[in-house]
């Protein structure tokens, strides 16, 4: 940390913009996360139904030593629906799979270490493993710090670079580029966090927007709300209302909610779609 903080003090006077490195800025994410097995996640969503009209529904997600559970409640449905996550699908009771095209949103707020998200980041080409370097090939931070010669030596991507988003400053980084596609993901220049996640195709343009307002916990900080943006209009926004470690009898209880909720959609066409859409992107 103290090589760290002598590379930005050094660095700040020579180059105006100055990008840090990646892996400083996950550091600042997650080493304050106290989050294990037992801790549970209250989120309110509000998702756009085809009708236009927009649905709440409320979910609770755990992390549990044998996986991620959900339980989910709609304005339309009275009770709890449960589900499981496998991979990159969502197990919804017993009749229904449905597909994420990304996992990102989730582990956002689940990941319990920085290396988890990074691993996830670069699982869905939002970054890849040379963006990490921060140097040369062959510099060496060896002798006194003012004999470092890190301008010439400081490793500068184009693929790595200061963006303005309408939420203001930020460090954007390509992680997958062609002529049609394009993965980025966009970190908070000023305070530690991400603001977006974007991707773009023939097809659909979609971007995860988080909000700057956040949600403390055991000293880490959380973004309190995010909004999915599909093709300019908006089809999700999420309010993360609650963290919390259960205890032994909470987690019973949870369990007991689990597997004595509803098993079934089929007899809930506008829940079957409101899930769809929320669990498609994250």
């Amino acid at each position: 940390m103290r090589i760290l903080i002598t590379i930005l003090f050094l660095f700040s006077y020579q180059v105006q913009g100055f990008i840090p490195p990646i892996t400083s800025m996950f550091r600042e994410i997650f080493d304050d996360r106290k989050i294990s097995d037992g801790t549970e996640f209250g989120f309110v969503h509000r998702v756009l139904t085809s009708s236009g009209d927009m649905s709440e529904v409320e979910e609770r997600v755990l992390l549990d030593r044998r996986g991620v559970k959900f339980l989910w409640k709609s304005g339309t449905q009275g009770s709890w629906l449960s589900g499981q996550l496998e991979k990159r699908t969502y197990n919804v009771g017993t009749d229904k799979k449905i597909p994420s095209r990304s996992l990102l949103f989730l582990k956002y707020y689940i990941a319990s270490n920085a290396a988890e998200f990074r691993d996830a980041l670069i699982n869905e080409r939002f970054l890849k493993w040379d963006q990490l370097k921060q140097y040369k090939d062959g510099f060496e931070l060896q002798g006194e710090p003012q004999t470092w010669d890190i301008k010439s030596n400081y490793l500068q991507q184009d693929s790595i670079f200061l963006a303005l988003l309408p939420s203001g400053p930020s460090i954007a980084v390509v992680g997958y580029q062609d002529s049609n596609s394009r993965r980025i993901v966009y970190f908070d220049k000023v305070s530690s966090g991400l603001k977006q996640l974007q991707w773009v195709d023939p097809s659909e343009n979609l971007v995860w927007i988080f909000e700057s307002s956040t949600l403390n916990y055991k000293d880490a900080l959380f973004p309190k709300v995010a909004t999915l943006i599909k093709e300019g209009k908006e089809v999700v926004q999420s309010e993360l209302a609650v963290i919390r470690q259960l205890n032994k009898r909470q987690l019973t209880e949870w369990g007991s909610l689990w597997q004595r909720s509803s098993k079934t959609l089929s007899n809930s066409p506008s829940g079957d779609e409101n899930l769809r859409v929320l669990l498609g992107y994250r």
